[in-house]
């Protein structure tokens, strides 16, 4: 395995982050990393403090999509076993999806998708959402890169834009995937 990247100290004594690049956003980086104490697989989201308020996130941002993820236990939603900060950055652990995102998924499959596949794709997407539903939780940012594949289970991430909304309550706000918002 690779040599491992630097965190906060607490953080190296429970995971050893590798340097095997899951994905790269414009707020930071996903690492694939070791739970030294389960030797499970994670994958560790590492945010850098100095560009998130330049992108205009606050650390209240942050602490909403920890909060968020940490009110949901489901099988189609991407867990967060932990988070934590040093001078640089703020890490999450997160459950680690073997099979890349959905949206690389549906390419690779083109036409050759069978209607029972789709069907249970489908039902595993609105299970996803149905959860959030239920804690009052809207995503905000539905779209195929936002669900990853582990073992072909499929699992919603990404809670960055994520909002408690008590129900009845409108939100007004325009965010998300430009390409995936509704009109209007």
């Amino acid at each position: 395995m690779g040599q491992g990247v630097s965190l906060g100290e607490t953080a190296q004594e429970r995971y050893f982050l590798q340097k095997v690049k899951l994905g790269e956003g414009s707020f930071g980086t996903v690492w694939r990393a070791v739970d030294r104490q389960t030797s499970t697989t994670v994958a560790v989201k590492q945010l850098d403090k100095a560009v998130l308020p330049k992108r205009g996130v606050r650390r209240a941002d942050i602490e909403r999509e920890i909060s968020v993820m940490q009110a949901v236990n489901h099988e189609n939603v991407t867990k967060l076993y932990g988070s934590w900060e040093d001078a640089q950055s703020i890490f999450l652990a997160l459950e680690y999806c073997n099979g890349g995102d959905f949206g690389d998924k549906v390419r690779e499959k083109g036409m050759d998708l069978e209607e029972w596949v789709a069907a249970k794709w489908m039902y595993q997407i609105i299970s996803a959402i149905w959860v959030l539903h239920c804690k009052n939780i809207c995503h905000r940012d539905i779209k195929p890169d936002n669900f990853m594949v582990h073992d072909e289970v499929l699992k919603l991430s990404d809670f960055g834009l994520a909002v408690h909304l008590p129900w009845g309550q409108r939100l007004t706000d325009k965010c998300g995937t430009p390409a995936f918002m509704t009109p209007g």
